[in-house]
């Protein structure tokens, strides 16, 4: 059989930058003037906010460090590949650049750890941990969200749940080159606070760049247009809602959602385009869950 699609995820715990293009030093740890985002990594950015604002985390910023770490690390691995999926995965980096090489998780330790990436090559003051998407084709931002979603392991990342729940992100990057995209958060602020557009070569403010997602990225991220929800509990404040949300998606409801009506907060184990789907959703649950019952909002 011939595939013609693949996919790659790899997520840890907490590009080559060309001299030519880059003019980067070895010690050098300032961010080239030509670095800039794209409107896809944008989107890819809005995409993670929306997913974290949905379930009732609150935003972060965009980071202007962590995005260029990103943008290294994929163009590093586009172009020299320096993994092998058995010593060497793909938070591995090439002995190609300005970097120390890294093969993780062989060369992982204590006191040499990947995470250090981002304060090896820009003034970001801490450690990061990263996600890392693959495909054949080019990279399109909602197919990777939907990817790592649908993974517990980067899920819980991306939402601070498992083993990320005493982790506090303020910052996220992001980078897609060729069919790599790559994601970086950290829990310390950027003391990078401008990044330029690559359209249009306009700047903005990272700690700006946290509004909501537009119309456009809600309706396109929401799973339609169905606002049937399978509810199983009700808070009368934000933050009772938010640990009630937290305990269903370990669980397993990784779609569960937060939803404001009527001066209550509800938990939801899952959201339906219609009242039959929804029924037949509640009739398969595990007895656990019986008191469930359909929202319609």
């Amino acid at each position: 059989m011939t595939v013609t699609r693949h996919y790659f995820i790899l997520m840890l715990f907490p590009l080559l930058v060309f001299t030519a293009v880059y003019g980067q030093s070895t010690n050098d740890k300032s961010i080239p003037a030509t670095f800039c985002l794209n409107p896809e990594e944008l989107r890819l950015f809005d995409l993670i906010n929306y997913y974290r604002t949905e379930r009732g985390l609150p935003l972060i910023e965009l980071s202007k460090s962590l995005s260029f770490v990103a943008q290294t690390h994929v163009r590093d691995l586009y172009i020299n590949q320096p993994y092998d999926n058995k010593k060497c995965n793909m938070h591995s980096w090439s002995d190609q650049g300005t970097w120390t090489a890294f093969c993780f998780p062989a060369d992982q330790t204590r006191r040499k750890s990947v995470w250090d990436k981002p304060k090896e090559l820009t003034q970001y003051p801490g450690q990061a941990y990263e996600l890392v998407y693959w495909t054949n084709d080019p990279v399109n931002p909602e197919d990777a969200m939907e990817l790592w979603k649908g993974i517990p392991a980067s899920a819980a990342l991306l939402l601070n749940t498992g083993k990320y729940a005493k982790n506090n992100w303020k910052v996220a990057g992001v980078s897609i080159y060729k069919g790599y995209a790559a994601v970086w958060v950290g829990e310390a602020r950027d003391p990078e606070t401008e990044i330029r557009l690559c359209q249009g070569d306009s700047v903005i403010n990272t700690r700006a760049a946290i509004s909501k997602p537009k119309a456009e990225t809600l309706r396109q991220t929401s799973g339609g247009t169905g606002a049937y929800y399978l509810v199983f509990g009700s808070y009368p404040s934000l933050s009772l809602a938010r640990e009630g949300q937290q305990k269903l998606i370990r669980e397993g409801f990784m779609d569960s959602q937060i939803i404001e009506k009527d001066g209550k907060f509800r938990t939801s184990l899952n959201q339906f385009e219609t009242m039959e789907a929804a029924r037949t959703a509640k009739k398969k649950l595990p007895s656990k869950y019986s008191q469930a019952w359909i929202l319609k909002n």
